[in-house]
């Protein structure tokens, strides 16, 4: 099974450096961005189209489908990170949502703190694990995933380190691996092979050429 991960194109809330609501859409520019990514998948097989239910990623999932015919089917497995509900739609210079997201951070790794109602480290990672059970366990040879930056990189930190994911391994590919919007991430899931346990395989990340 060949799976390409896509994060969504870009929004006003990118360009203007907010934690972004649900309902956002994309800008002018992520409009382009999808358009060209669409482009590239006419050239790329791919059987069905998976995308977080949120208005950027099922955005770009449809303007891509538009060009490729292919169905896209919504799944909230693929949504971004949770934040607490009060800071989306706010800028992340904006001295409350400043305060509010440093405790946030720093009990990001304490199961039994929260703020309101976002996603800690277990439950971020429990989620990231049952979406790449949901997509190894399709029918199809070739998936297109559209999703988040933040989900995109917590299921890559589950491919590499398996069961020996710690936070702080975590914090290292986060701080490491930079999605560009659109960027394509290309991942293997063939338990066959035999070289690992997971029959996950990362071939390229980021590719936004």
């Amino acid at each position: 099974m060949n799976i390409y991960f896509v994060r969504h194109g870009r929004t006003s809330g990118n360009e203007a450096n907010q934690f972004q609501l649900p309902t956002i859409a994309l800008s002018e520019k992520g409009i382009e961005e999808a358009e060209f990514i669409a482009e590239r998948f006419k050239n790329i097989k791919i059987d069905v189209i998976l995308a977080s239910s949120m208005k950027r990623a099922s955005q770009t999932a449809e303007i891509i489908a538009k060009k490729t015919g292919h169905e896209v089917i919504q799944n909230e497995l693929f949504e971004e990170i949770k934040r607490p509900s009060i800071v989306r739609g706010k800028s992340k210079d904006d001295p409350e949502v400043k305060i509010i997201m440093r405790s946030v951070k720093d009990n990001f790794t304490n199961p039994d703190w929260h703020h309101s109602d976002e996603e800690n480290y277990f439950l971020f990672k429990e989620r990231a694990l049952r979406a790449l059970q949901y997509i190894s366990q399709r029918s199809e040879s070739d998936l297109l995933v559209v999703t988040h930056g933040e989900l995109l990189r917590m299921m890559i930190a589950c491919i590499t380190f398996g069961d020996n994911l710690t936070p702080d391994s975590y914090k290292s590919v986060k701080d490491t691996f930079v999605p560009f919007n659109t960027g394509i991430t290309k991942v293997q899931y063939d338990p066959s092979l035999g070289y690992r346990d997971s029959g996950w395989y990362i071939h390229t990340w980021n590719d936004h050429a």
